[in-house]
């Protein structure tokens, strides 16, 4: 029960995403950073509330006394009480749903069987309205605790949207793992190779192996090794990721890691470090050191760093750059940077107003104009900072986009604040890129 609340979390942050990104054409690499970030922070609160003692999920989360098995025994709930309780909890929420009111929503729709909940899912229908959306995956997913076949076949008849289907497929999955892994595993590696290579198919990986190596680690390891393709790196280090989540000791890291090294895939490894870094810096680091190959080293090293930047951006940063060498400064600068603007863009201002022997001015420039996309706020406030015209121009441009994706009235209210030669510029620019699409 805990983990699940945390699982309809993670579903309902990911399915508001690309609602909102297939609203408009997104930015790719933003797209690939937003998910990532999205499972680390949710998989992380998943775990914070699977780790509480004491008390259930619901009544944690809420703070209120949930509904007993014993209490709903004496007030059995009808279908359409269940809709409409849990509708009543939700229709304010928007795209923003707490996880106390997950929950309690949760503790209302866990008193149907597996036939009440199908019989809820028909008479709600499919919508990709916020309300709509968070209620389906809501009793879809207690279907998936009762009848995991049943839920997915619902899925696959039902759920209309290849993203909105792939979020809510990878949920069923990992609720069904969390009851039994093996099984849902095995049901896994039977789909169509074509399924399991789609984008979601990957992240289904992660409940999977998450789940397995929670009970049997060694099962996980050897299931990655035998059951999974070895050229497909990226399926490997998705489940390698995900079992490394469970693993509490210096010893357990070893002794993946040496598995790991077996399977000549850097992002395999790349994964490892990275848990291990949030675990225990400085046994990982020590290990680090120890690879050979100074390219290899110097490529994981990065790539495990940008993952910790993003959970604590702080120790990271700091740890990172006393690793550098003079001449790797900047460059390492640099990579912090990249990492903390998409979700910290005023924590990675204020790291780099504190440095004093690096070129600051590139890696501001650099970080207003990275934020433009998702923080266009940030960007409007510090847009003074720009001194190079062309660059002036262009990140005005996209600021007013960003600005006009949200509401055209507070973009046009952006431009009017600039000073006249750059409202041309940015309308002229507007203009010959309309001009280009109409052209076809």
């Amino acid at each position: 029960m805990k983990l699940l609340i945390g699982s309809l979390w993670i579903v309902t942050v990911l399915c508001a995403y690309w609602y909102g990104a297939s609203q408009v054409k997104p930015h790719q690499p933003a797209v690939t950073v937003a998910v990532n970030t999205a499972m680390d922070a949710a998989e992380s609160d998943g775990q914070n509330i699977a780790g509480s003692t004491g008390g259930r999920a619901d009544e944690q989360a809420t703070g209120t006394e949930p509904v007993t098995n014993a209490e709903s025994a004496d007030r059995p709930i009808t279908v359409g009480d269940a809709i409409l309780q849990t509708r009543a909890l939700l229709s304010e929420m928007g795209w923003s749903p707490t996880m106390a009111s997950i929950a309690k929503a949760y503790g209302i729709v866990s008193q149907l069987n597996a036939e009440q909940t199908l019989a809820a899912l028909n008479q709600l229908e499919y919508s990709d309205s916020p309300e709509g959306l968070q209620m389906t995956i809501m009793f879809i997913n207690r279907l998936a605790e009762l009848s995991p076949l049943q839920a997915l076949d619902y899925v696959n008849l039902n759920v209309t949207g290849s993203m909105q289907k792939d979020g809510i497929m990878s949920s069923v999955i990992a609720t069904w793992a969390n009851s039994d892994p093996h099984a849902a595993l095995q049901w896994y590696l039977s789909q169509p190779e074509d399924t399991r290579q789609q984008a979601m198919g990957r992240f289904t990986l992660r409940g999977l192996y998450s789940s397995l190596a929670k009970q049997d680690l060694d099962a996980a390891i050897s299931s990655i090794e035998t059951d999974l393709d070895a050229s497909d790196f990226e399926a490997i280090e998705h489940a390698v990721s995900s079992t490394a989540r469970h693993l509490q000791n210096t010893a357990e890291f070893e002794y993946l890691l040496e598995r790991v090294q077996a399977m000549d895939n850097d992002s395999a490894l790349q994964a490892v470090f990275s848990q291990w870094l949030t675990n225990d810096p400085d046994e990982a680091l020590a290990r680090l050191d120890l690879i050979s190959n100074p390219e290899q080293k110097q490529d994981i090293e990065e790539r495990a760093f940008r993952n910790w930047l993003v959970r604590d951006p702080e120790e990271a940063a700091e740890r990172f750059m006393q690793r550098a060498a003079p001449e790797q400064r900047q460059s390492r600068a640099k990579v912090v940077v990249e990492s903390m603007s998409f979700n910290q863009p005023e924590q990675a201002l204020s790291w780099l107003n504190r440095q004093t022997d690096i070129d600051t001015q590139p890696l501001t420039a650099e970080l207003i104009t990275r934020s433009a996309y998702r923080n266009p706020q940030f960007a409007d406030q510090n847009l003074h900072r720009i001194t190079n015209q062309d660059k002036l121009t262009q990140l005005t441009s996209n600021i007013y986009k960003s600005y006009g994706r949200y509401s055209q009235a507070k973009a046009e209210e952006f431009l009017s604040r600039q000073s006249p030669v750059i409202r041309e510029q940015v309308l002229t620019r507007l203009r010959k890129v309309e001009e280009m699409r109409s052209r076809g």
